[in-house]
C-alpha cells in the first residue's frame, strides 16, 4: 500500500497531529526526499545571488562548474559564496519545504580545506533545477 499526502498551509494545530501519527507510524513510513521542480524552485529562489550562480553555472554547464569560472579573477575568493547552499537546505527543513532527509542538491568539489576546486549537482537533478532556474526567473 502507498498512500501519498500534500498537505499545503497546514495549521500548527492539524500540522502537529498529522506529523504525530506519522511518528507513530514511522517503520511504516517512508518519506520523499526526490528533488521535484517545486522542490527545487522554492530552494532557487532563496538562494542569494551568488550562490544561484552556483547552481545555475552546475546546471548549465552539464553537472559540474571549475571554481576559476565563477571567480572574476584568479585571486578571487570564492570563501562564503557556497555556504548559503547548505543553509537554505536548512532552512528549507525548517519551513518544513521539504523533509529533513533532503540531501543537498550542490556540493563542493575538493579536496576538503583551502580554495574549492569547482561545485557539482548530479546528472539526474539537471532537468528539475533546469526548470527550477527557468521557473523562479519568470
Amino acid at each position: 500500500m502507498r498512500i501519498t499526502v500534500t498537505v499545503d498551509d497546514p495549521t500548527p494545530e492539524f500540522q502537529g497531529k498529522l506529523l504525530a501519527l506519522l511518528a507513530e507510524h514511522a517503520e511504516d513510513v517512508e518519506t520523499d526526499t526526490t528533488w521535484t521542480e517545486e522542490r527545487a524552485t522554492h530552494y532557487y529562489r532563496m538562494l542569494p545571488a551568488r550562490a544561484r550562480r552556483i547552481v545555475k553555472e552546475a546546471v548549465e554547464r552539464g553537472g559540474l562548474v571549475p571554481a576559476d569560472a565563477l571567480r572574476d579573477s584568479p585571486e578571487d575568493s570564492l570563501r562564503g559564496h557556497s555556504a548559503p547552499l547548505s543553509r537554505i537546505l536548512h532552512r528549507g527543513k525548517m519551513l518544513r519545504r521539504w523533509p529533513e532527509a533532503m540531501e543537498q542538491p550542490v556540493t563542493g568539489v575538493g579536496p576538503g580545506f583551502g580554495k574549492v576546486e569547482g561545485y557539482e549537482i548530479s546528472a539526474d537533478l539537471i532537468p528539475v533545477f533546469k526548470a527550477a532556474i527557468r521557473n523562479a526567473e519568470k
